[in-house]
């Protein structure tokens, strides 16, 4: 069994836990942003509730940035029975199918009058029609949330309406040497960069160095796209990961606890190869290990921070099961990913 290590972990579990799908990040923002400033960070907020705070250092601007949002659902409708029909709370609606991972997972309805909790559900074996058992898929009109009520007018009674948001509701564990839950993607990023204002010598900074924590990344880039007036940015992400069965390393040449990834290239941008070149630089100097990697079916902030004319490169750690309430990740990769980047923001440029 791994071993119970530092803080990093608790920051895991408090950050993934919280609720915080597109468009509802306040209660993460507001925590991060309290975080931030009691380390001694300059703290502000822009229209649209993207979270910035300068560090500290002196030299050019660096950037390095998450986002706050999660893979959620939304209520579409609810039927005369009270059981709500969802679709996509991300990008591209209903163009690819629900993640099978969220069937018979417990949610949470955020509505104007509390969370309201309920479960993924979906036509179970004994009550298949012949048709459904030899097609055995999973599409959007198969699944639905049930929250226990018993007629559309009971669930409406209750605060619930079309247009809520619906998140998954699991508990961030370990499991042997992984950890294991809900929002890795990117909160795992925000809890890396808090953990490092613990330890960070800001007097040894070559950078003007700030965080920034992004709203409405999973539908489509959207507070990066404001974003302008640095230097060069670090995006980190979830990365991926080969080492489960169905994938293996040819196809993705990563594996958990063999260190971060540096992204190289996405499904839709080429990452600074200069910033990269010294982050591997200094993940040398350290005995850091790293994985290279070129991401598929993969987009992040990067994007639109290099759009914007910001440097951008791409700093991950892989992950398994991504956009799925069993997202899984190592520890050892996670302090690895904190320890590069305390050494590329405190060697010169």
């Amino acid at each position: 069994m791994a071993e119970t290590t530092s803080g990093l972990f608790d920051l895991v579990k408090t950050l993934t836990e919280m609720l915080g799908p597109s468009g509802y990040e306040d209660d993460v923002q507001d925590w991060l942003e309290r975080r931030w400033r009691e380390a001694g960070c300059e703290t502000n907020r822009s229209r649209i509730n993207n979270l910035f705070a300068r560090v500290g250092g002196h030299g050019p601007k660096l950037l390095v940035a998450a986002h706050v949002d999660e893979i959620s659902f939304r209520v579409k409708s609810i039927d005369d029975d009270g059981h709500l029909r969802l679709t996509s709370g991300t990008g591209g609606s209903e163009l690819n199918a629900p993640h099978h991972a969220f069937v018979a997972q417990p949610c949470q309805v955020m509505t104007p009058k509390g969370n309201v909790p309920g479960t993924v559900g979906t036509v179970t074996g004994h009550v298949m029609t012949r048709e459904k058992r030899a097609d055995n898929s999973i599409d959007w009109p198969d699944i639905f949330l049930d929250i226990g009520a018993r007629s559309r007018a009971e669930a409406l009674s209750w605060g619930v309406h079309v247009g809520c948001p619906v998140v998954a509701e699991v508990p961030t564990r370990r499991v042997g040497h992984n950890i294991v839950g809900k929002a890795m993607d990117d909160r795992a990023s925000l809890a890396i960069m808090t953990n490092w204002l613990e330890t960070l010598d800001r007097d040894a900074l070559q950078y003007e160095l700030w965080f920034g924590s992004t709203v409405q990344e999973e539908v489509g880039l959207i507070g990066a796209g404001t974003v302008t007036g640095f230097d060069l940015a670090i995006a980190m992400e979830v990365g991926l990961a080969g080492d489960i069965p169905g994938v293996g390393n040819l196809q993705v040449p990563s594996r958990l606890g063999a260190g971060p990834l540096l992204g190289h290239k996405d499904a839709a941008v080429h990452y600074d190869r200069h910033i990269l070149s010294r982050l591997t630089a200094a993940a040398e100097r350290e005995g850091i290990p790293v994985q290279h990697l070129v991401f598929l079916q993969f987009s992040s902030d990067g994007k639109v921070f290099i759009g914007n004319d910001i440097p951008t490169a791409m700093l991950a750690y892989p992950t398994r099961y991504t956009h799925s309430p069993i997202e899984t990740i190592d520890e050892r990769d996670l302090q690895a990913t904190l320890r590069l980047l305390d050494a590329f923001a405190t060697t010169p440029w």
